[in-house]
């Protein structure tokens, strides 16, 4: 049930970051105007950001508890055997949830939040935060997707 429940946060992630940079990210690009655009983003990322965060959450606790089980059926043969396989693991992962609350609290919130105090839009500074999100979200991706291969080469 556990591993079940890392695998659907880890697709459901995935899914909706390749959503906002597949479709949200471009639609807005393609907004008639900037004020247009930056009410897309923000509110697209008003349900992103914390979806994201809270899935970013349950699989990094996920895993860790299946860590702590696998640690302890092995017993002391754990880090000759798995040790080397983690450490990828989970310097990917950190990356993953490096730049998926980048994503969140770096770009999504600020968006949203000038978008509900009806703050003038920037044009040159929505284009850079356009094309940051939209580079972080490809970057999450990626990342993801490294995570799962390394994951599943063990």
């Amino acid at each position: 049930m556990l591993f079940g429940l890392h695998l659907l946060a880890t697709g459901l992630y995935l899914g909706t970051t390749l959503g906002l940079a597949l479709f949200i990210v471009p639609q807005a690009r393609r907004a008639s105007d900037a004020a247009a655009s930056r009410a897309l983003l923000a509110r697209s990322l008003r349900f992103y950001d914390p979806l994201a965060i809270a899935l970013l959450g349950v699989m990094v606790m996920t895993g860790a508890w299946s860590v702590t089980d696998y640690k302890q059926t092995l017993g002391t043969s754990y880090f000759a055997d798995f040790g080397a396989h983690l450490v990828w693991k989970l310097g990917l992962a950190f990356l993953v949830v490096m730049a998926g609350t980048y994503i969140a609290f770096g770009l999504g919130h600020r968006l949203v939040r000038e978008d509900e105090w009806g703050e003038t839009v920037d044009e040159r500074r929505l284009r850079s935060m356009t094309a940051r999100l939209s580079g972080s979200a490809w970057l999450c991706v990626a990342l993801t997707i490294a995570t799962v291969v390394v994951a599943m080469r063990r």
